[in-house]
């Protein structure tokens, strides 16, 4: 099921991100769609996502079928919705609260 997003930016400047994804499918629509992908692509690359707390490495699989991983991508630069939010990996001694992620 297509779920619509529109993420602000973490720093307050700049456009906000909207798309729509199904996670099982792994679809993307919406006017910001290739914008996600362009993230993917990106970090498909090295296989490896840097997220919080900053600068902890993350393995990459698939982040357009696991919310966990495109959470770490975009999380860096975008407030989270609350399901993202949910889905981002704790390590196991993460101490950063979640509003840090807000």
């Amino acid at each position: 099921m297509l779920r619509k997003y529109r993420l602000e930016p973490l720093n307050g400047i700049g456009s906000a991100l909207e798309f729509e994804w199904d996670s099982e499918t792994g679809q993307l629509e919406g006017p910001d769609a290739n914008v996600v992908k362009r993230f993917v692509e990106h970090a498909m690359r090295s296989g490896v996502g840097l997220g919080h707390p900053y600068p902890t490495p993350y393995d990459l699989k698939d982040p357009l079928h696991r919310p966990s991983e495109l959470a770490v991508l975009l999380g860096n630069t975008f407030r989270l919705p609350p399901d993202l939010q949910a889905a981002y990996p704790k390590q196991p001694d993460d101490s950063t609260p979640d509003s840090a992620l807000n």
